[in-house]
C-alpha cells in the first residue's frame, strides 16, 4: 500500500459515513412528517455514533498532513499539494465528499426547519389552552397572583 492510500482510504470511509448519514437524515425528516417519536429517537442515536466518529478528523488531518509532509489548511488546499500522479483520484474523492457534506447539511437543515414548525405549533397550542384553562378558571388562579397554567396541582 503506498504512503498515500491510507488517506485515500479514510476520506474514502468518510465519504461513506457522509452518505450513510444521508441516509439517516432522509430517515430522519420522514419520522419526522410522520411524528414517529420511537423512529425519530433511533435515528437520533444513530446520528451521535457518526459525531463520534467525525470528532477525530480535525486530529486524522493534522497526523496525515504531518505524515505525509503536507501543510495546507483545508482539504481542497491539501489536494493541490499532492504529487501529480495523486491529485486527479484525490479530487475525485474531495469532489464526492463535498457533494455529500452538502447533501447532509441540506438534509439536516430541511429537519431542524421541520422540528422547529412543529415545536412552534405545539407552543402555540400549548399557549392557547392555557388561555382558554385562564379564562375559565382565571379567578381562582389570579387570586393567589399566579398567572393561569394548563397544568396546575389540586391540593
Amino acid at each position: 500500500m503506498g504512503k498515500y492510500d491510507k488517506f485515500y482510504q479514510y476520506l474514502e470511509e468518510l465519504h461513506q459515513n457522509h452518505v450513510h448519514l444521508s441516509g439517516l437524515l432522509v430517515a430522519k425528516l420522514d419520522a419526522v412528517i410522520e411524528a414517529d417519536l420511537d423512529r425519530l429517537d433511533e435515528i437520533i442515536k444513530e446520528e451521535q455514533v457518526f459525531v463520534l466518529v467525525s470528532k477525530s478528523f480535525d486530529s486524522n488531518l493534522k497526523r496525515f498532513k504531518q505524515e505525509l509532509s503536507l501543510s495546507g489548511d483545508t482539504l481542497s488546499q491539501i489536494v493541490t499539494e499532492l504529487p501529480p500522479e495523486e491529485r486527479q483520484r484525490f479530487r475525485d474523492l474531495f469532489e464526492r465528499l463535498k457533494l455529500s457534506l452538502e447533501e447532509t447539511k441540506a438534509l439536516n437543515q430541511k429537519s431542524q426547519d421541520l422540528l422547529d414548525q412543529y415545536l412552534h405549533k405545539i407552543n402555540k397550542s400549548i399557549k392557547a389552552l392555557d388561555k382558554n384553562h385562564g379564562a375559565s378558571y382565571g379567578k381562582a388562579s389570579e387570586s393567589n397572583g399566579d398567572r393561569p397554567r394548563l397544568f396546575t396541582q389540586s391540593v
